[in-house]
């Protein structure tokens, strides 16, 4: 009679023969993303949520149906040249299903960051539209420079604004027309830090970036948010930003600070390197599957999958 320990240990076995080139390869997905066709694999994010019913500093709650002025206090990080773009985005989306973005970003090879702006339409469809506002617009910000982001509704538009605090210069367009006026009531992924880039040169000497603040017609938002990146089976945000099935790399780590504030930087991991991951919770999730599988149980099912209503906007 063959040992019941026998299935676990053949599984055990092809995981040693997996593991033994040193490297888990990431899984891209299938992008949603706009421009993708300019870099060589999809956008990653990892990014700060703001459901209904968050709490506002003065005790009252978010109700994004009457939210007309967003707006989000930023320190940029120290990256100079990255291998591939970086955004630092903000994101609304209206009651059309219609997401606005404003962005912070460093093109490849370049210093400083400049703005980005777009109108992605259709974005619960599987074939989104990205219209440019922005490309690599004025102003100039340099690293480590404080940054607001406003998207506000004006009468019947919808206006941004980016403005570097270091030096007073800013940019503001109109959205194309078209979008609901309204917000649209749950979910709102409204920051995030956004790349194409898995290169551990471009970030290893980042410090942070700082979410410093989210104001809401003037309210800071100071409790019930919450980080997301592409696996979450408790919350079911109104969009994502990145795309669909692009785990961000280990090497980022995002926290939570004091009073609504958020910060991303580097956290060297053992083996993660460009477009590979030998991380310890991919390893780790496979030591767990045998160990169902061992002890008798009925099996686990590991998937990293959005929200079913969930739709995939990227900046990038």
């Amino acid at each position: 009679m063959r040992s019941w320990i026998e299935p676990g240990l053949a599984i055990l076995l092809s995981i040693c023969i997996l593991l033994s080139g040193s490297e888990l390869t990431l899984a891209e997905g299938t992008s949603q993303s706009r421009p993708v066709s300019a870099y060589s694999n999809a956008s990653w994010a990892t990014g700060v949520v703001v459901p209904e019913g968050a709490g506002l500093q003065d005790g009252g709650k978010v109700h994004w149906e009457g939210v007309s002025n967003v707006t989000v206090s930023l320190t940029l990080p120290d990256i100079g040249s990255p291998d591939r773009v970086v955004y630092a985005v903000m994101s609304v989306m209206t009651s059309d299903g219609s997401v606005l973005q404003a962005a912070a970003g460093a093109l490849p090879n370049s210093t400083g960051w400049r703005g980005f702006a777009w109108l992605v339409t259709g974005a619960n469809s599987g074939s989104p539209t990205y219209l440019w506002v922005l490309n690599a617009s004025q102003p100039e910000m340099s690293s480590m420079g404080t940054v607001l982001l406003s998207i506000f509704s004006e009468p019947g538009a919808w206006e941004l604004k980016i403005s570097d605090m270091a030096t007073g210069s800013s940019v503001e367009r109109s959205y194309p027309q078209g979008p609901g006026q309204v917000l649209r009531a749950g979910d709102q992924e409204v920051f995030a830090l956004e790349s194409y880039s898995r290169s551990q040169a471009t970030f290893s000497e980042m410090g942070n970036l700082t979410l410093n603040s989210i104001w809401l017609d003037g309210q800071k938002v100071v409790s019930g948010c919450y980080l997301y990146s592409d696996w979450d089976m408790i919350h079911n945000p109104l969009f994502v930003v990145g795309s669909t099935g692009s785990s961000p790399p280990s090497f980022i780590y995002a926290g939570e600070g004091k009073t609504g504030s958020f910060f991303w930087d580097y956290a060297g991991v053992w083996g993660a390197q460009g477009d590979t991951l030998t991380g310890l919770a991919e390893i780790l999730a496979l030591v767990a599957l045998v160990g169902a599988v061992v002890l008798g149980g009925t099996g686990i099912w590991l998937a990293r999958k959005k929200p079913a209503n969930a739709s995939s906007a990227t900046s990038g």
